[in-house]
């Protein structure tokens, strides 16, 4: 018997139409996606050195507290501008730290940062520490970072360092 003739496009043709239009429509939307994570894992990634850094610098500042009797006054920003960490890293300078509340803290950063510095005096007995940073570069800050200190009795307790997100 004669085999009939099938008619159409073989299997083969298919294949390749079906992965032709998911590589123009599916593509596109992968590729969205994958931009979206890599953004949101670097912003996490910067982040973290700010949590770092608070949770180091307010160790530090409990014992300063502790030792001294009283919280040191406020100290400069490190780095004093905000545009010298916008949408890059900024390397400091040990006398960058000179400040009593770092000094006295024993905190100071000797790798490239991503976010500015500062310790707020707000009283003898409290003060914050914070940080923010400008990470897309456009003159405002997207990230803030607190901690707060207080001191009672002769002991002193910090919070966790929290992204408040604006200062």
């Amino acid at each position: 018997m004669e085999q009939a003739k099938k008619k159409g496009l073989p299997t083969w043709a298919v294949v390749l139409i079906v992965l032709g239009a998911f590589a123009v429509v599916g593509l596109p939307i992968l590729s969205a996606l994958a931009i979206y994570g890599v953004r949101k894992y670097m912003r996490a990634a910067k982040s973290a050195e700010a949590t770092a850094a608070l949770g180091s610098f307010s160790s530090g500042m409990v014992g300063c507290g502790e030792k001294q009797g009283a919280l040191p006054p406020s100290t400069a920003a490190v780095p004093a501008s905000l545009a010298a960490v916008s949408g890059m890293k900024y390397q400091s300078a040990p006398n960058d730290w000179a400040d009593v509340g770092f000094t006295c803290a024993g905190f100071s950063l000797a790798t490239p940062q991503y976010f500015q510095y500062q310790w707020v005096q707000e009283s003898e007995s409290k003060g914050a520490l914070r940080a923010q940073a400008d990470l897309d570069g456009d003159g405002a800050p997207e990230e803030f970072f607190e901690a707060t200190v207080t001191c009672a009795g002769g002991r002193c307790t910090t919070t966790a360092p929290t992204n408040t997100g604006s200062p």
